[in-house]
Parts: C-alpha cells; sequence; structure tokens
C-alpha cells in the first residue's frame, strides 16, 4: 500500500510537474512575444520619425533658395546656382531645385529666343501621350522650367512646362492659392532612369500685395520647386542602412479611394509574417497624408526569440524529480520572472511617455506644440461654454524673425527662439494658462477665466524686451520685440472657438500693421487700440 501511495504520488509529482512546466514555458514565451511586439513598434516609430525628420530638412532647404526669389526676384542663372550647390552640399536627399517663372502667350516667343542664347534647343515642352518630350500646345500662361541645379542629369526638364501636367499644375494652384509650400502627390519623374517614384514640392512667388485670393492670383511671377525621390530621402534618413528582414512600404493615403503605394523595401524571396505587422501616420506631408508599413519577416520574428521557454520546460522537467529542491527554486524563478516582468513594464511606460511626450512638446523649444494647443483649446472652450466664464487668447509673432535668420544664421535663429520661449513660460502666473509654439515664429497663449489679456501681453513683451537680444534687421529698434493680438469672448450661442482665434488673428495682423512691437486687444466684437511700445516703459 505505501508502495502503491509512493508510485502515485511520484505520478502526481510527475503529473504537476509537466503541467506547470508546460505552463510556465508557455507564460515565458507570451511575455517574449508581448516584448518582441513592442521592440517591433518601438522601432517602427523610431524609423518613421526619422524619415519625417530628413523631410522636414529637405523643406526647410527649399526655403533658402524661395527666399532668394522673393528677396531677388530677377535673380539670374549663375545666382542661382551658387545658392542651389550651397543647399544640395547639405542636402544629399534632394535630386535637384528648379526655378519656373509665370510666362504669359503674347511673351512666350521672346522668352523663348531669350534661352536660347544659352541653350540652342531651348523651347517650352510636354510630355506627349507615347511619354516623349514635346512641343507645349498654346496657352494662356505657362510655368517652363529656367533654371536646374545640377544641370547634368536633370536636362530633360529644362523648359517642360508644369502647367501641362494636371497632376502638377494642381499641386501649383494649390500652393499658389494659398501661399504655402505644397506637395504633389506621388509621380514618376521626368529625368527618373530608375523606377523609384517622386514628388515635387512647391513654393510660390509673388511681387506685389498677397493679402487675398484674388492679389495671390495676380501677384505670383513663379514657382520654386524640389524634386525628391522617395527611395533616396528613406534610405538618407535611415544612414544607409535597410533592414534586410523587414518589408518597408510608404503610402499616400489624401485620398482614401486612391491610395497610392510610393516606397516599398520588401526583402527578395522574404516570408513575411502576418502576426507582426505595424502601421504608423506620418505627419502631415506639405498638404499630404502619408503612412508607413512595416512587416517582419519569419526570419526577423526567428532572430528575436529566444531559447528561454525550451529552456524553462526542460529545467522545469528535470527538477521533478527533485520534489523539495524543485519547490525552491520555483519561488526563486518566480521571484526572478516578476523582476523581469516589472523591468519590461517599466521601459515599456518609459517608452510612452517619451512617445506622449513626442505627440504634444515642440522638439526645439520644449513648449507644447500646436497639436496639443488644439486639444487643450478645444476643452477649455467647452468649459467656459459650460460655466459662462471668459476664454481669452494671445497671438504673438516675433517681429521681422526671417531678417534675423538672414542676419545671423539659423542656429542663432533657433537659440533666440528658445530664449523667447522660456521668457514667455516665466511670464505666466497661473498653472492653467499655458504657452504653445504655433510654428515657425509664431506662439500662442491661452488664458482661461482671463477679461483682462492686454496685463499678460505687456508682460509677455517687457520679458522680451528686458532679454536684449540684438536685432539689427528690426528696423529702428535694434532688439528682437513682439507683436501680438488679443481676444477674449464668453462662449454664447453658435460662437466658436475659431471666431476668438480669428478675432485675435486679426488684431495680430493689426499690430503689425501698426508698427509692430505693440498689443492690439479684442473683447467680443469691441477692437481697441493698439497698446504702443510706450506703455511698456511706463
Amino acid at each position: 500500500m505505501a508502495l502503491l501511495k509512493r508510485r502515485y504520488i511520484r505520478m502526481f509529482v510527475v503529473i504537476i510537474g509537466i503541467v506547470f512546466s508546460a505552463s510556465l514555458s508557455a507564460l515565458f514565451s507570451a511575455s517574449e512575444h508581448e516584448n518582441i511586439v513592442s521592440d517591433f513598434e518601438f522601432e517602427v516609430e523610431r524609423k518613421a520619425a526619422a524619415f519625417s525628420q530628413t523631410l522636414d530638412m529637405n523643406f526647410e532647404a527649399l526655403q533658402s533658395i524661395s527666399t532668394l526669389f522673393r528677396t531677388y526676384p530677377d535673380t539670374g542663372y549663375l545666382m542661382f546656382k551658387q545658392e542651389a550647390q550651397r543647399v544640395l552640399q547639405r542636402h544629399s536627399g534632394i535630386q535637384g531645385l528648379e526655378w519656373a517663372p509665370r510666362i504669359f502667350q503674347e511673351e512666350r516667343t521672346d522668352a523663348e529666343r531669350v534661352m536660347q542664347l544659352h541653350f540652342p534647343e531651348f523651347s517650352f515642352t510636354h510630355i506627349s501621350p507615347h511619354g516623349n518630350m514635346a512641343i507645349a500646345k498654346e496657352s494662356q500662361e505657362y510655368y517652363p522650367i529656367y533654371y536646374v541645379e545640377p544641370y547634368f542629369g536633370n536636362e530633360k526638364v529644362l523648359g517642360f512646362d508644369l502647367g501641362s501636367n494636371p497632376r502638377r499644375m494642381s499641386t501649383l494652384i494649390e500652393a499658389r492659392d494659398s501661399g504655402q509650400a505644397k506637395a504633389t502627390a506621388s509621380i514618376r519623374l521626368i529625368q527618373e532612369t530608375e523606377n523609384q517614384r517622386g514628388f515635387l514640392t512647391m513654393v510660390p512667388i509673388y511681387q506685389g500685395a498677397v493679402s487675398t485670393l484674388a492679389h495671390r492670383q495676380k501677384n505670383i511671377i513663379g514657382i520654386v520647386l524640389a524634386v525628391n525621390r522617395i527611395g533616396d530621402i528613406f534610405v538618407m534618413s535611415q544612414h544607409g542602412e535597410l533592414p534586410t528582414d523587414l518589408s518597408i512600404r510608404l503610402f499616400d493615403i489624401t485620398n482614401p479611394k486612391q491610395v497610392e503605394l510610393l516606397f516599398d523595401r520588401t526583402p527578395k524571396d522574404a516570408i513575411l509574417s502576418d502576426d507582426l505587422r505595424y502601421t504608423t501616420s506620418l505627419p502631415t506631408v506639405l498638404g499630404r497624408q502619408w503612412k508607413m508599413e512595416v512587416t517582419a519577416t519569419k526570419a526577423y520574428l526567428a532572430g528575436k526569440k529566444s531559447m528561454t521557454p525550451i529552456i524553462v520546460f526542460a529545467s522545469g522537467i528535470m527538477l521533478t524529480a527533485f520534489f523539495t529542491a524543485y519547490l525552491s527554486l520555483m519561488f526563486r524563478h518566480s521571484g526572478l520572472v516578476e523582476k523581469e516582468v516589472i523591468e519590461r513594464t517599466k521601459d515599456l511606460d518609459f517608452a510612452n511617455n517619451e512617445l506622449r511626450k513626442l505627440s504634444q512638446n515642440d522638439a526645439l523649444t520644449g513648449l507644447y506644440n500646436r497639436r496639443y494647443f488644439d486639444e487643450y483649446a478645444s476643452r477649455e472652450w467647452l468649459r467656459a461654454q459650460r460655466t459662462q466664464t471668459p476664454l481669452s487668447l494671445l497671438l504673438i509673432d516675433v517681429d521681422h524673425f526671417k531678417r534675423y535668420n538672414d542676419c545671423y544664421g539659423h542656429h542663432a535663429g533657433d537659440v533666440c527662439l528658445k530664449q523667447i520661449a522660456s521668457a514667455l513660460q516665466h511670464a505666466l502666473m497661473r498653472s492653467q494658462d499655458i504657452v504653445c509654439r504655433y510654428g515657425g515664429e509664431e506662439f500662442v497663449i491661452v488664458l482661461p477665466d482671463t477679461t483682462e489679456p492686454g496685463n499678460v501681453a505687456e508682460r509677455c513683451r517687457a520679458k522680451i524686451a528686458a532679454l536684449g537680444i540684438e536685432h539689427n534687421g528690426n528696423e529702428d529698434k535694434g532688439k528682437v520685440s513682439i507683436s501680438i493680438g488679443a481676444a477674449t469672448a464668453v462662449p454664447r450661442g453658435a460662437n466658436q472657438f475659431q471666431d476668438l482665434f480669428n478675432a485675435a488673428d486679426e488684431a495680430l495682423y493689426e499690430a503689425k500693421s501698426s508698427g509692430r512691437d505693440c498689443t492690439v486687444i479684442r473683447t467680443g466684437d469691441v477692437e481697441s487700440d493698439p497698446l504702443p511700445d510706450e506703455d511698456l516703459r511706463a
């Protein structure tokens, strides 16, 4: 009987040991898989962020050329070439830089004749239905490529009329009417020799007033373009290191009914894992919405898995024979498992917090970004609507900041923006008041439960004046200054937050039109006079 009992006990211990070992192994396997997925998603987000950063750098480079033409509308080819070469040396991801002036039909013959002095074969061209370059048809106006750098490798585009291509012209019109840089949808570049997709970024150049749509349509004199190859930009963003065990694809989802594949880097003969696929949306690309989809291969998944689950199961089976030792080792092992899970969870929480900061904070100044401003302002507007309390808004613009960058350089401009951001933060006295970087040299301050935004506005101007940052481009002031548009409203009826924002924006425009370095306040429908610099000194 005792022998039978011991046999049953041994069988029970073996069964319990096998069940426990198998369960523990499955737990390790599940935990490991969860960590693999988390690390994979983090890696994808990192690649997407690097790609977006490279795109932003290329777009900033285009502003250098557009500034040249805004300053010197009659810029010659040699000046364009010199500036373009300087830009391309710093931004190798750009295929080329181009200038396309606006030419009317009656000017075409003379324009072609002048260009033929330098390029005998020059003429306005378009892409024929057969895909060849042909003489452009008559049109009311043209946007022919006059300047291109580098010239070699891009010879075919010289004289090409952007207006002859519907996709290019659509983006050109959008840029012209908005006055902002825009990107085309995916196109096959005229100078493309491989099978890459590309896109153009366009910046409109005006001569004269641009305050209204009619002014912009009338006074546009040309378009500055950057030619981009999507594959080259992505490779550059990853420092030339493309993984061989991941399938990376970029899509243009601006039109949900017509999703376009922009880039596909799938290893040849790779077996993809449907269990490990992650999609992330990229920040808006000059009016276009892109997303990145990354799928791991079986080889990637195999490389990330360890032998831990198998080792745990084997160890459990062996330790089952030693019941007492098994219990002590089990408790110890459980402690190690718990510690590892806690550490992994902390790492995951830390990563999530970092991602949350990236989505809410401006990378340069550390202030809240425009996305957080939109969320916070909407919440405060709804709260003010419920409680019928006032909400004030300050829109702040650094006076002549483009001149500051031109005079002192972009690095000094970044330092200046950081100082201004810090000064604006110190000007706020309440925890519910927030300052955000709205974009470029523009900042916005939200003041809940405030009917006197002028006090805060003047405190902000005083803080900026106290910095004493030298600015020779700021006309007769000689120092960095700011213009402020302020507005206050109590939400009633059909009023929307956009009405408050528009009022502050109009006030800012009036402040800038009144000589800058002043504050204009609007309360509801009442408009105040600007507060000049003398109030600050008083």
